[in-house]
């Protein structure tokens, strides 16, 4: 409930600080209205888990209703701007009627709420931790991995394994310690692991597979479903490979992908495929032609250890430690030894820190909740426990499809712009989300990626057991709406209290009516298009890029469907004003650029996304009249460069913009005026000015592509050359071009960046820069397309902060790596991908000394690992993808192999 409460102190907030000019006369009505809800919000934070006591129940639902009053209030009165003079004022003493009927509600709900005696929450602020903290191993399937292990290694007629539980036993764990198994990974030549999302399609399941096992390609995706079933059947029966469906629900889901397969007894082939589901009959159909694996119980042993490794921290010794067991065991006996209802509680107890805590814990679960609890129950105590800043940004993520990476930074986006942060202990705003993001991790709330840049994560998951406590709070909540079909829409109309709608499949946007809806996401097609007109718009792309005149005859193809986007748009821009976010990434629209002329309606926005879509023209000046927006994401269709209007300098309070990667030769643009700018993508001194980089003061991360000319940036020979970037915030670069850049230039350029700790290159130079020359305390490099003649790692051993380094296609053209001794002293991660020249690798001792992960994918040329690498100690995984046949075999039967085959995967080696 405290989510709506303080959603809509939020937008009382931004009216005041934002729109003084709209409030004319009513500012201290709203402003009163503001503090009666504030007073509230101290008493609603303190409920907690007590939300579900009746009394406390009942006075929630009548502070609901209060809520969604005021909210429709701010609505009401927004709208005024587009009335005439006598509505206007009609509207205004209306809404100040209106504003003292909810502050004499808010005062009588606050004195029933002030008799109530609310105990202190239970919620404990928790720790920053290390990422590593958050993985939570569940221990205890050794027996359990071996015998799947097996299985899989069996030479029988087991072509299909199917491992089936309970929601909540641990099957997607199983699978995923099965499939990284050192034995599994050496053993079989091909790796795939698709989830199986809902509603689910049968050629994107292929796709998946083959993207997976590295055999498709451009061509594949205009294959029809019985090619792309044929070329995956063969790649299957040739090659020893293992596939790993997660989450197949439904016969039928089986039997219509089961084709691509070669899972019959006549086929001789040693593939094999995992499943899991929580289908009974699912499992044993499939099972036909394999074998049925039962989830185990785990055992009391197993149970407690798995609480232990989660909930216990390093400092319980001693008292402490005795009297948290003898809690752990008590509570254990609530979770009916579900390995995630485990993991639930544990994540809860991690973030509190005495065994007074614990207590109060296990006093709420024994006097509100049955003796054995279910799976639904703990995690809706999980939720429940959740700190009051923490609830909507978890039920923000409902908003994603099923089986979804969420970018990191979108979602700190997204969050920006629906007022979800809060910097009121003056810290960066990223960094306060890394922080929610953190916490929802260690509670093991959220899955966070792997393997990310500069040891932080950008990606992000929701287990779909906590997928469906998501969705179910925030259907409780009134958080969002996700449409199924456009019939499912009028039973939620009822409501009008929906505000966010996330489109999953299609559905005709004119079925949105009557909604006051402030965020509009689509990750479906606004409009599902004819198969030909794919075609005919690739084939257009191409006409034109050959500058041929034909291609105008052509777009006539397109024209039935543009003219339906025309307006579908119109309905949305004069259907939706209060939007604050609009997301048309996933819509795949097609428009000429006055589609967009009514978009400058859309005066609220905070966030406008249209990457992805395919514009012919330019877009409308209509744009520029966006001034609030925060977040602008022009990465449109680069087949078709577009011409942007110069009114993007109109945005002053943009923090993140993405301008498009290929625009028209009429493009410049003027961006002095962005000094709260805090990421730049797809700059280049064709298009815009380089001197407005110096106006750019808050800058964190900085995208150059395509061009960037000496003669743009006068930069001469001079005792004081002038600083290109001025921003000492700016903490990422990139350069990323087709053809050559100056090297002084460059080096000029990296050298006066002096706080930058991520740096990638993509871009010819020949000749690398000094050690000396790069910014000092650099922990992150990517190399790609960079073709140094001259071998790198001498001098990137020298820079003494260096934790990630990737060298990628054509970054060296050398036949010769050597790693000198004392070289990176903190490398952490190394990747080597496509070095198609090296044959030769060196190190020497003492070299990478920390070194943990290393990939190695694509180097055709490289005939042995370094011997120096047997004598790294801390290497944790090393990755062999894409590698030729001959190449595993030789590493396999050398003599050294025994000293790192227990970190070594396999990947597709054929």
């Amino acid at each position: 409930m405290a989510v709506s409460v303080f959603s809509v102190i939020r937008k009382i907030e931004d009216l005041l600080m934002e729109e003084p000019e709209v409030l004319k006369g009513i500012r201290e009505d709203f402003d009163r209205m503001g503090s009666a809800l504030r007073s509230m919000k101290s008493f609603l934070i303190g409920f907690g888990l007590r939300e579900k006591k009746f009394t406390i129940r009942f006075w929630v639902a009548e502070i609901k209703d209060v809520v969604y009053d005021a909210e429709d209030v701010i609505h009401t009165f927004l709208r005024k701007t587009t009335v005439c003079f006598l509505e206007e004022r009609w509207i205004i003493r209306k809404t100040k009627s209106k504003i003292s009927e909810i502050i004499d509600k808010i005062t009588y709900l606050t004195r029933k709420l002030e008799g109530i005696e609310v105990e202190e929450s239970i919620g404990g602020e928790s720790q920053r931790q290390q990422l590593s903290h958050y993985y939570h191993p569940i221990v205890g399937m050794d027996d359990q991995i071996a015998e799947v292990s097996t299985l899989l290694q069996d030479y029988r007629d087991f072509r299909v394994i199917s491992i089936c539980g309970m929601v909540g036993s641990g099957k997607t764990t199983l699978a995923k310690a099965v499939y990284n198994h050192k034995q599994v990974r050496y053993n079989f030549v091909g790796h795939a692991w698709v989830y199986v999302s809902y509603p689910w399609k049968r050629n994107k399941i292929w796709e998946d597979i083959c993207y997976g096992l590295g055999i498709f390609g451009v061509k594949d995706s205009k294959y029809s479903d019985e090619e792309l079933a044929k070329k995956l059947y063969k790649f299957l029966k040739d090659n020893k490979c293992i596939v790993v469906l997660d989450d197949i629900r439904t016969v039928e889901v089986w039997d219509s992908i089961k084709p691509a397969f070669p899972v019959n007894c006549e086929t001789q082939s040693l593939s094999k495929i995992l499943i899991t589901s929580s289908n009974w009959e699912l499992s044993a159909h499939a099972a036909r032609v394999g074998y049925l694996y039962d989830m185990k119980m785990l055992t009391y042993k197993q149970s407690i250890n798995i609480l232990r490794t989660i909930a216990f921290s390093e400092t319980d010794s001693g008292g402490q430690y005795s009297a948290k067991n003898n809690l752990a065991e008590e509570i254990l006996g609530h979770c009916c030894r579900l390995p995630s209802a485990i993991v639930v509680m544990g994540g809860i107890l991690a973030t509190k820190r005495s065994t007074e805590e614990w207590e109060m814990l296990l006093n709420h679960v024994n006097s509100n909740l049955s003796s054995i609890l279910s799976l639904p129950a703990i995690l809706a105590l999980a939720y429940d426990d959740l700190p009051y800043h923490l609830k909507p940004c978890f039920l923000y993520l409902s908003q994603f499809p099923e089986g979804y990476m969420i970018s990191i930074g979108k979602l700190i986006q997204l969050w920006v712009a629906e007022g979800i942060l809060s910097n009121d202990k003056g810290e960066s705003i990223e960094d306060i989300a890394e922080s929610y993001i953190i916490e929802l991790a260690k509670r093991c709330m959220v899955q966070v990626g792997e393997g990310e840049v500069n040891m932080k994560f950008k990606t992000c998951y929701l287990h779909d057991v906590y997928r469906d406590l998501c969705l179910s709070k925030a259907s409780q909540e009134e958080f969002a709406l996700i449409p199924e079909n456009p019939f499912s829409l009028p039973y939620m109309m009822v409501s009008r209290r929906v505000r966010r709608v996330a489109m999953h499949e299609y559905i005709p946007i004119q079925s949105l009516r009557n909604l006051k809806l402030t965020s509009l996401l689509f990750f479906n097609k606004l409009y599902p298009e004819e198969p030909s007109v794919s075609i005919s718009l690739q084939e257009t792309a191409e006409i034109y890029l050959r500058e041929d005149k034909r291609w105008i005859s052509t777009l006539w193809i397109l024209f039935k469907l543009m003219w339906r986007f025309r307006r579908i748009l119109n309905y949305l821009f004069n259907n939706f004003k209060l939007l604050r976010i609009l997301d048309l990434e996933g819509a795949e629209i097609y428009m000429e650029g006055e589609f967009l002329r009514d978009i400058g309606k859309l005066i609220r926005l905070r966030y406008l996304s249209l990457k992805g879509t395919t514009c012919f023209s330019k877009l409308s000046r209509s744009i520029g009249n966006l001034k609030r927006l925060q977040t602008l994401d022009l990465r449109m269709n680069e087949e078709f460069p577009v011409q942007i209007p110069n009114v993007i300098c109109k945005m002053e309070m943009l923090m993140y913009l993405y301008l498009p990667m290929v625009c028209d030769s009429k493009t410049k643009l003027r961006l002095n005026t962005l000094r709260n700018l805090r990421t730049l993508e797809n700059f280049n001194s064709k298009n815009c000015y380089v001197e407005d980089l110096g106006c750019m003061t808050n800058l964190m991360e900085l995208g150059i592509t395509r061009f960037f000319c000496r003669d743009d940036c006068e930069v001469n020979s001079g005792s004081n050359p002038p600083v290109i970037i001025a921003s000492e915030h700016l903490r990422s670069l990139s350069v990323s071009r087709p053809g050559n850049i100056d090297f002084n230039l460059l080096a000029y350029l990296i050298s006066t960046c002096v706080h930058v700790s991520e740096l990638s290159l993509t871009c010819s130079i020949g000749e690398f820069l000094p050690a000396c020359q790069f910014p000092y305390q650099i922990t992150f490099m990517s190399l790609s397309e960079t073709e140094l003649r001259t071998d790198p790692m001498p001098t990137l051993g020298k820079l003494p902060n260096l934790k990630i380094l990737e060298l990628q296609k054509a970054a060296f053209i050398g036949e010769e790596f050597h790693c000198s001794t004392e070289g990176f002293p903190e490398l952490y991660s190394l990747k080597l991908s496509s070095i198609s020249t090296v044959k030769h690798w060196i190190v020497d001792n003492s070299s990478m000394p920390k070194l943990r992960h290393l990939d190695i994918i694509d180097c055709k040329s490289l005939e042995m690992l370094p011997v120096g690498l047997m004598f790294i100690t801390t290497l944790e995984e090393l990755k062999i993808e894409l590698m030729p046949k001959a190449f595993k075999d030789r590493l396999c039967e050398g003599d050294q192999f025994n000293k790192i085959k227990h970190v070594v995967i396999f990947q597709n080696c054929y």
